[in-house]
């Protein structure tokens, strides 16, 4: 079995008697993009400082590759961060912000910190504005450097916090996508701190939702979806007429329901649904339209959050 590059286990963290942090444990593997979600104030940010080592839990473990980051400061080295503030400086040219960072990292050789600097820019598709002024650059430009910025030396890991806050929707396909390639093709290991719920419901095969510091929910996405979604079939007939009588056979059969125009939303919980749709063509209703409703992590997200 795999071992997981980040462990959490019973991490507690208190401020000023306030409990920030309530026991929340999780594991997260090797190139997964694991999306870590919750309002504002559930501590999801406390949970990442603890995570990097800015800060120390009051009990509880948190392992970052095996080990604490604040006692072994080398391993920061294997780790990137991308945060809403993006790191960059204005005035210095997209070359010139990831040679700045090249050497803060180490890398003395400047044959290869130009190899690596030009792959990355070549990689998040600003190689042909590698000589322009940061300044200069869109939002969306920045966030795709600021990403560059995080992998210049290379990281195993990288823990994002809101990466496509702010950004116009192509933008936002951009980094998502760029997001993606670093998981499957770079073997990066991904920790996703979004509000962007479909973007976390495109990228990620988990999530944990964080409330008032505790985990109330960890799991896959879609089994989350299967344990919270009360299924529906939305039916449209030809006339508003079709549609009334449609509903009162779902009230003789204590069917759940919406009637709006000629349109009737069911609800139901088993497969028995397929006979339903058999009785009312057995009745003459003429059915134009019939569509499968499913529920999105947004909707699952409010109601766990809600609850």
């Amino acid at each position: 079995m795999r071992q997981p590059v980040i462990i959490v286990d019973s991490l507690v963290k208190k401020l000023n008697n306030r409990l920030i942090l309530d026991n929340i444990s999780f594991n997260v593997e090797r190139r997964e993009i694991f999306g870590y979600l919750g309002p504002n104030g559930a501590g999801k940010t406390t949970t990442l400082r603890i995570l990097l080592g800015l800060m120390k839990p009051t009990s509880g473990l948190a392992l970052v590759l095996g080990e604490d980051l604040s006692k072994n400061i080398n391993l920061r080295r294997k780790v990137g961060v991308v945060l809403e503030n993006d790191g960059l400086y204005s005035r210095l040219t997209a070359y010139e912000n990831l040679d700045f960072y090249g050497q803060i990292y180490g890398m003395s050789n400047n044959t290869e910190r130009d190899r690596r600097i030009k792959e990355l820019l070549d990689l998040v598709g600003l190689y042909n504005e590698r000589n322009k002024r940061v300044g200069y650059y869109s939002r969306g430009m920045r966030r795709r450097l600021a990403i560059a910025r995080a992998l210049i030396h290379d990281p195993e890991i990288i823990f994002m916090d809101e990466p496509t806050s702010g950004l116009d929707p192509e933008a936002k396909i951009m980094v998502r996508n760029l997001i993606f390639r670093l998981a499957r093709e770079k073997d990066v290991t991904i920790f996703l701190i979004s509000h962007d719920l479909d973007e976390v419901e495109r990228l990620c095969l988990r999530v944990a939702i964080l409330v008032n510091g505790r985990i109330v929910a960890l799991d896959f996405i879609r089994k989350l979806m299967h344990n919270f979604e009360r299924k529906s079939i939305e039916i449209t007939f030809k006339s508003i007429e079709d549609a009334v009588k449609a509903s009162r056979y779902l009230d003789n059969k204590g069917i759940l329901y919406n009637l709006i125009g000629n349109s009737i939303k069911i609800f139901y919980q088993d497969d028995n649904i397929s006979n339903v749709l058999k009785f009312l063509t057995i009745m003459g209703l003429k059915v134009i339209d019939i569509r499968r409703k499913e529920k999105s992590l947004y909707d699952i997200y409010l109601k766990i959050v809600g609850d």
